[in-house]
């Protein structure tokens, strides 16, 4: 599985423009530089508490399963060993419902820790005096604001196409063309399939230049035109291409197959961060981020022994 990698001041700010958009004036955001949050990023008044919070080791779902439940340890211990300061910053409002904010989570066991945590909170003797008669400790991501972020990505009323002209062989016979062609043919030739059948390997070697430079267009005039859609898809080509070698060094058979299988979870992923973008481009998108890392990366697919 392919993680998405945000880092904390990004997690952050998309989550407050989200919270923001549902919420108006009626969420108090709480300012981290002066002395820390707290345990708190945001609260409503009418007492939902939330902390937002990206795991910067989120490379597999045990290293974050356990960096999200020492989040939610760490920052309700920061409520309960600061009470008179968590009321401070409450006046009135007691909570009954702190929320963390990650952008996925996919272990049983978080949702249970977080049950044992509203446990220990409320089972503290005195009871601190922020807490409602009844209180929650819920772990959500981004998939709960779907209209927001629709908004928030410009999605449009019909999905978005970018029609630009097919490239033609012409595009990798400059120098620059021509250095990226060898590089692409280069890794190519170390897949068995491909290095045994010339014929296939030329189709895919040009299949791979032409999804790549055709993206290039597409990628220039998404940045112009739609300038949010842009934002949202650049960042995710950014947090998956940065794993990609380490991922795909780890495979035993690196080849055709496991390329198809990173372009179709890619597109996947973009088509749910930018609602707004149609199927077909998610697909030319994605294919042009992975032909970019192909092109780039300083992987060398291992041939057979």
């Amino acid at each position: 599985m392919i993680r998405e990698q945000w880092s904390g001041g990004e997690w952050e700010a998309y989550c407050r423009r989200l919270l923001s958009m549902r919420y108006d004036s009626n969420i108090q955001f709480i300012p981290a530089r002066d002395g820390g949050d707290g345990g708190l990023e945001a609260f409503r008044f009418d007492g939902v508490g939330y902390q937002c919070y990206a795991p910067e080791d989120a490379y597999s779902l045990e290293s974050q399963t356990t960096s999200q439940k020492r989040k939610i340890t760490k920052d309700l211990k920061r409520l309960c060993d600061d009470v008179e300061g968590t009321c401070r910053l409450l006046g009135d409002v007691r909570l009954h419902t702190w929320i963390l904010m990650t952008p996925e989570f996919d272990s049983r066991s978080l949702i249970e820790h977080a049950q044992k945590k509203k446990k220990d909170v409320t089972s503290i003797i005195p009871r601190p005096k922020w807490l409602a008669d009844e209180f929650k400790v819920l772990v959500i991501s981004d998939e709960d604001f779907a209209p927001e972020r629709a908004r928030l990505t410009n999605q449009v009323e019909t999905e978005l196409h970018l029609d630009v002209p097919d490239p033609d062989e012409s595009s990798w016979s400059t120098a620059e063309g021509s250095e990226i062609a060898e590089r692409v043919r280069a890794k190519l030739s170390a897949v068995p399939s491909l290095a045994s059948d010339i014929e296939w390997l030329n189709d895919y070697q040009d299949g791979i230049l032409r999804v790549y430079f055709r993206g290039q267009s597409q990628m220039e005039r998404l940045k112009v035109e739609y300038p949010p859609l842009y934002t949202a898809v650049e960042r995710r080509l950014k947090s998956v291409v940065s794993t990609l070698t380490m991922t795909v060094s780890g495979m035993d058979k690196p080849g055709t197959e496991v390329i198809d299988t990173l372009v179709r979870r890619l597109s996947e992923d973009l088509k749910k961060d930018a609602p707004g973008l149609g199927r077909v481009l998610c697909d030319e998108i994605a294919w042009h981020a992975v032909s970019s890392w192909l092109i780039r990366c300083p992987l060398r697919f291992r041939s057979a022994a």
